[in-house]
């Protein structure tokens, strides 16, 4: 019974009308698919962990319905794709359900439970999350979001969320441990918001441990349409955006020929430098060249490529041979001309000739027109400094960490550029100066010094050799002056490191440890040969730093090894799903579990990446990622690999063609350590294919992150093919786990030279 007075009453309307205005803009926003980061959300609830009361649509083809949370329950019934059913709880990731008579547990990611409709929203609570094209680390990266950001939430699979991205209903998965889940303006249950004072919000604060990289004053322009920003300093490794053309983003660090950038959105990745234009915010009319080879700063006169597929040829004729290609659009840095030919520096820093007639007219730079040019090419580096001065003295820092050209003209400018490659850490121009800061210490020779040109020639000097014993292995360290690297070959039980374009400090004494018998040094055409003689066929692994490579020899045996074992994927990600609902990552763990035991009771000490079936991989104690690395699984994963004397990724293949079947061991031929890898990756091989009976699918090398960057010999096992009906029934059963433990055990034994190859019981 109403017992207000009519003001009252009109009062209570009035809140009544309100409260409907602000919930039908709520709805309004969430069924118009658009962020959320506007909307107020003070009365957001959380959603229930158990899903109790929601919908969810089936995903995979025929699913068995089950007794409990496991594989290991028995089946009570099944469900067909685009079944929907009633959520009743969560548990282990998987969803209790009920559809028609049939109750019992499905694997949640097997199911699209929907969120939409109950207006739910997803609240970032990490910095630097992926937003991928998939539900599982092995889709790409779309974009990038940060802590705080809200999007609607769409559907949950598994352990990731799809949410909507744009107003234009673009939407991407992220992974449900790097956000909240609320409902977001819904019916549900809430609580009155607390009438206390709010803080003013705090701007981010950076982490403890890893300081962001310094500014550089310089920007990257797409060379041609987009430029792609990678989340590594590796060709292939996942995108995390795209600059059109007229876009830009902020150098703030280096790798070779990788730039580390951060977009106008707070978005940090790399850029490949040859398909990337540099420029400098406080001096336009610098040019620069940033590839593989050639780190170029300069003012100089410039043309540009007017015609499509144009040669660039070592002479000025078409009589001289094709040396490169260049493209429309392509700036050239104009060095001399002879006739109606140029000869120029293209983008990727090659010097040749173009025809002119192809080019546009050349533009005179303003000012002091110089070049200063850091080249690479293999055993040969130099430093060149051109530009109209009539002397110049070259000046090395009393540490020998920098040396500096200085010249009799002002450049006009001040410019940094970033290289972090070989001995070159950065090239400064400032004042009449031309500074460069080294990685390290480095070894030169002044082999040019005239008016108008300096040139500097870099090459390793081997200083000394040592041999430290401690417990089962041997480190040898031989110490350079300079930037030095290895090319290692094996002949029994000599291993040979070549370094080319080194020369001696002197007359370096032999010496030996425990495992190596002894070690040699000897010139040879193009460089240095280091032999090293060790007690039977070791197993080895390099290590390089700026100024040192580190060979570590180990005796044979498993006593004292150190061995990474890392079951491919995790909770968030199930990896691979059989055609039956067998998840990749619950096979994986079982055979790495196995192989674990095997080795610790051999003596090894055997660490996994993850503690159990579900739990999320960490790095090891102490591990800080690099600048711009993000601390993303892979990356945690191949940190254990530090200090380890091999390291075995355990994982299952899955093919749309249900046909195809077999074992595949991968390695990575761009780490140091790829001649190791490939010998433990052919007796894994070899001992998977004869005990399962599978067909042997080669070893191949891969771009995989794990290989890649593992610091240890590297393999990534495909011990069978999931999507294979017959293959993953194997799959199913204890006898295939077991098998491939043993397999792999007996492998590394071989690898680690162990007289006896018994293996024990599991």
């Amino acid at each position: 019974m109403l017992t207000k007075g009519k003001t009252g009453v009109t009062r209570v309307k009035a809140r009544n009308l309100v409260k409907c205005v602000v919930w039908a803009m709520l709805l309004a926003l969430l069924t118009a698919n658009v962020p959320l980061d506007a909307i107020p959300r003070a009365y957001a609830a959380p959603v229930p962990s158990g899903l109790e009361g929601f919908k969810a649509t089936v995903v995979g083809d025929v699913c068995n319905v089950r007794s409990g949370p496991d594989t290991t329950y028995k089946v009570v019934g099944s469900v067909t794709m685009g079944t929907t059913v009633d959520v009743l709880s969560y548990e282990n990731n998987w969803a209790k359900i009920k559809t028609g008579n049939l109750t019992g547990y499905i694997a949640g990611w097997l199911i699209d439970v929907d969120l939409k409709s109950k207006g739910v929203s997803a609240t970032i609570t990490a910095t630097d999350v992926n937003v991928r094209e998939g539900p599982g680390t092995t889709y790409r990266v779309k974009t990038m979001t940060d802590k705080g950001k809200v999007y609607p939430a769409e559907v949950k699979r598994g352990a990731w969320i799809r949410v909507t991205l744009t107003s234009g209903g673009s939407t991407g998965w992220i992974s449900e441990s790097l956000l909240r889940l609320e409902f977001a303006g819904s019916s549900q249950p809430q609580s009155p918001p607390q009438t206390q004072p709010q803080a003013p919000p705090q701007p981010p604060q950076p982490s403890e441990t890893a300081k962001p990289p310094a500014q550089t004053g310089l920007v990257v322009y797409p060379a041609r349409d987009t430029l792609t920003i990678y989340s590594t300093a590796i060709a292939g490794s996942s995108q995390v955006a795209k600059l059109s053309k007229g876009e830009s983003a902020k150098v703030i660090g280096a790798e070779g020929a990788y730039l580390m950038v951060e977009t106008s959105n707070g978005l940090r990745g790399w850029v490949y430098g040859p398909n990337a234009r540099v420029a400098s915010l406080a001096d336009p009319s610098i040019s620069f060249i940033v590839s593989q080879s050639a780190w170029v700063v300069g003012k100089y006169p410039v043309s540009t490529v007017t015609a499509t597929d144009v040669n660039f040829r070592s002479g000025p004729g078409t009589s001289y041979p094709i040396i490169g290609s260049l493209d429309k659009g392509d700036t050239l840095w104009v060095l001399g001309t002879s006739g109606d030919w140029k000869q120029a520096v293209s983008p990727s820093g090659l010097t040749g000739w173009v025809a002119g007639w192809l080019t546009s007219p050349t533009t005179n730079a303003s000012g002091t027109a110089f070049t200063v040019s850091a080249t690479a090419n293999g055993g040969d580096r130099t430093l060149t400094v051109t530009g109209p001065f009539e002397s110049a003295v070259v000046i090395p820092s009393p540490d020998k960490s920098s040396v500096v050209v200085s010249t009799s003209i002002f450049f006009n400018t001040s410019v940094e550029l970033p290289v972090n490659a070989f001995e070159f850490g950065t090239i400064k121009v400032a004042t009449s100066d031309v500074t460069i800061n080294f990685q390290g210490k480095a070894n030169y020779d002044v082999v040019e010094i005239k008016p108008g040109k300096v040139v500097l020639r870099f090459t390793p000097v081997v200083t000394s050799l040592d041999v430290l014993s401690s417990g089962n292995t041997d480190v040898l360290t031989i110490n350079t002056l300079g930037y030095a690297w290895a090319d290692v070959r094996r002949d029994g039980d000599v291993v040979t490191l070549f370094l080319p374009g080194a020369s001696l400090a002197g007359d370096l004494p032999s010496c030996s440890g425990r495992a190596v018998k002894d070690v040699t040094v000897s010139p040879r055409d193009g460089g240095v040969d280091v032999a090293v003689r060790t007690s039977g066929q070791l197993s080895y692994q390099i290590k390089q730093t700026a100024n040192s490579i580190q060979a570590t020899f180990g005796v044979s045996g498993l006593e004292g090894k150190r061995i990474i074992i890392d079951p491919g994927h995790e909770a968030n990600d199930p990896g691979a799903i059989g055609p039956t609902g067998l998840a990749e990552r619950n096979v994986n763990w079982e055979m790495a579990v196995r192989l674990a035991e095997l080795l610790k009771q051999a003596g090894a000490t055997a660490i996994l990446t993850r503690q159990s079936l579900y739990a999320s991989s960490e790095g090891p104690p102490g591990w800080v990622p690099k600048p711009g690395e993000y601390s993303h699984s892979l990356s945690e994963r191949s940190a254990w690999s530090q200090g380890a004397d091999l390291f075995i990724s355990i994982h299952n293949n899955w093919n749309y063609d249900r046909s195809i079947s077999g074992t595949t061991v991968y390695v990575c031929d761009k780490n140091p350590n790829a001649s190791e890898s490939r010998r433990f990756a052919s007796l894994a091989l070899s001992e998977l294919t004869l005990t399962l009976g599978t067909r042997n699918m080669g070893v191949r090398d891969s771009n995989f992150h794990v290989c890649r960057e593992a610091a240890s010999p590297a393999v990534l096992v495909e011990v069978m093919f999931l999507s294979n009906p017959v293959e993953e029934a194997q799959l199913r059963q204890v006898e295939t786990w077991n098998k491939t433990a043993q397999s792999l055990f007996r492998a590394v034994q071989k690898y680690f030279g162990t007289g006896s190859f018994s293996t024990p019981g599991i």
